[in-house]
């Protein structure tokens, strides 16, 4: 990689594989004593210049939100109906109005996970023993499986990938959120099926620069968000925010998703926290070697919801079970 002074003009080569060592740092020029900032340097302006970014793709993203991720006809209408006290035989008919989504709704009301294993046997039934707030859990789960389950070529993610990271994420976030004794479970799960939301809608914007996002990569061995921000001047978790505002869910669910990759801007909110760590505990769940230690951003995480690195890995343990049953209903 070539980097230039700005005082001398003297040019200097780095050696790409050394490039992710020093990137975020300045060199010194031995013409003129300035410093150069490393960063600027990753990317050719030429190689962004054909590309739409900032504010301006940002625009242009939140105004295709409905076209590109619609909410689930039946959550939309299952929300209102259990709105206040709720309306349960309503959401009944409602549900039976279409019998295979009916039946997906038993199958997951039924399943170990909701520790009713076979007993509900009727929609009425599973909402007046599971409650509102479960019920709409269930209903989010299969309303959003079709579009988390797709593929994204633009993140090289195949199809499922992204289904089985949001739901062991939805499960962590639910019993971190109990474990911290937050009132925040079914705010946490809903917040950890939907905190990579956003990639779905960015995807094509992703793949189009698929060839930026690769060098950057190559050259910082940075995560993910460091070069959407790079690249499109926002996140998959700025994205989250505004298609969560659109829906009209809380404001700390929408600032829980913006923020799932510490450090975070929120003031570390608890359902930000619960997110943070859930992300974590999500690829600990989905194949990746358990007993790693936690990463020191996620420190001020376990502090705030005061959860020991002993007790997340015993929840670690537990979400494991939960995620495979679930995935086996639902997907």
């Amino acid at each position: 990689m070539k980097i230039q002074c700005s005082g001398c003009s003297k040019a200097y080569r780095i050696n790409d594989n050394l490039v992710h060592q020093i990137y975020t740092q300045k060199v010194l020029c031995t013409d003129c004593g300035r410093l150069i900032p490393v960063e600027p340097f990753l990317l050719d302006p030429k190689e962004l210049e054909p590309f739409l970014s900032g504010e301006a793709l940002k625009h242009e993203v939140v105004n295709n939100l409905k076209k590109l991720y619609p909410m689930p006809h039946i959550l939309l209408k299952a929300r209102k109906l259990l709105a206040g006290t709720g309306n349960f035989q309503a959401l009944g008919d409602l549900l039976n109005t279409d019998p295979a989504l009916a039946s997906r709704v038993l199958k997951v009301a039924n399943s170990a996970y909701y520790g009713m294993s076979g007993r509900v046997s009727s929609l009425q039934m599973a909402a007046t023993v599971l409650g509102s707030g479960t019920l709409l859990q269930i209903i989010l789960l299969i309303g959003n499986a079709k579009a988390l389950g797709r593929s994204l070529d633009g993140y090289g993610l195949n199809a499922g990938d992204l289904w089985r990271h949001a739901l062991a994420t939805a499960v962590c976030a639910e019993l971190v959120a109990k474990k911290a004794h937050c009132d925040t479970g079914e705010d946490a799960f809903f917040a950890g099926l939907m905190h990579d939301a956003g990639k779905i809608i960015l995807d094509t914007y992703v793949l189009e620069r698929k060839h930026l996002f690769q060098k950057y990569a190559k050259l910082t061995h940075a995560p993910l968000h460091d070069a959407e921000t790079k690249i499109l001047g926002f996140t998959h978790g700025d994205i989250g925010y505004e298609l969560c505002r659109k829906w009209n869910l809380p404001v700390h669910m929408a600032t829980a998703i913006k923020d799932h990759h510490p450090p975070s801007t929120s003031g570390q909110a608890p359902l930000t926290s619960i997110l943070q760590l859930a992300n974590h505990m999500a690829g600990l769940t989905t194949g990746r070697p358990s007993g790693q230690s936690i990463p020191p951003l996620l420190l001020k995480a376990l502090h705030t919801l005061q959860i020991t690195e002993h007790e997340l890995e015993e929840l670690i343990g537990e979400a494991s079970t939960a995620v495979e049953t679930l995935e086996e209903d639902t997907y």
